[in-house]
């Protein structure tokens, strides 16, 4: 069951760094027809064993180890970012999307960035020794907020928390709370344990900043350690 893929486009208006509680760096976005979102970005590595901090499935116990690693550009270059200012405002979806726009860590042509130059987030202690994401991603995004020269796109798995089977997550980040947004903005493919069951290919996830007047593009690719770079065609580990 692959994710449900989409890519939202809109402007910073708030986010929160990860502290505690939930895993990740949440972003509010704003677009042009003055809809809401939040996009949430895994920053926290876990280790098989913890507790999840927020889970919509039965278990709260994680059963593979998912150290974060990332890569990030903040002069990227690509065919790709040509393509982007062409999307509708808010949420595009797979079916309405430019197939080139359709990630794929392992299998896009050229290259999306350089896979064996990912970074390994340590899980973070508790007296906040060890370095995380928050303090490469949030520079960025301050830069962005609030910026009528700057837009997001990211790249990932929509969600409706008012929509039919949806699993709301009930901690209310921003005010007014956005029912509407996008996570999952990392490779969604390779994976083990009981996130399998969301693997494909063509569905990878990113986060990708345009400072617009200078057309300076700031972009970010996540994955876990333990999802393989050996898939099929389903995106399953070979």
């Amino acid at each position: 069951m692959p994710v449900t893929y989409g890519v939202l486009r809109g402007k910073v208006i708030d986010a929160i760094p990860y502290n505690h509680g939930t895993d990740h760096y949440q972003i509010e976005i704003r677009d042009a027809n003055n809809v809401i979102y939040r996009i949430a970005v895994d920053v926290y590595s876990q280790i098989a064993g913890q507790k999840r901090k927020f889970s919509t499935f039965n278990s709260n116990v994680l059963d593979t180890n998912r150290e974060v690693m990332y890569y990030k550009d903040e002069n990227y270059t690509h065919e790709i970012t040509g393509l982007m200012p062409a999307l509708a405002a808010g949420l595009t979806s797979n079916d309405d999307m430019d197939p080139k726009l359709r990630l794929d860590f392992i299998r896009y042509n050229p290259a999306l960035f350089p896979l064996d130059q990912m970074k390994v987030v340590p899980p973070k202690d508790p007296a906040g020794n060890v370095p995380d994401l928050n303090h490469d991603i949030d520079p960025s995004i301050q830069k962005a907020k609030n910026n009528d020269d700057a837009e997001v796109f990211a790249f990932g798995s929509s969600w409706d928390d008012n929509a039919a089977g949806g699993k709301p997550d009930t901690h209310p980040y921003f005010d007014p709370n956005p029912s509407l947004g996008i996570h999952d903005i990392h490779m969604n493919q390779g994976d083990t344990g009981h996130e399998a069951q969301y693997n494909g290919i063509w569905q990878d996830g990113a986060l990708f900043i345009h400072f617009i007047t200078s057309n300076q593009w700031v972009a970010m690719f996540f994955r876990f350690q333990n999802q393989s770079l050996d898939t099929d065609d389903n995106g399953n580990v070979k």
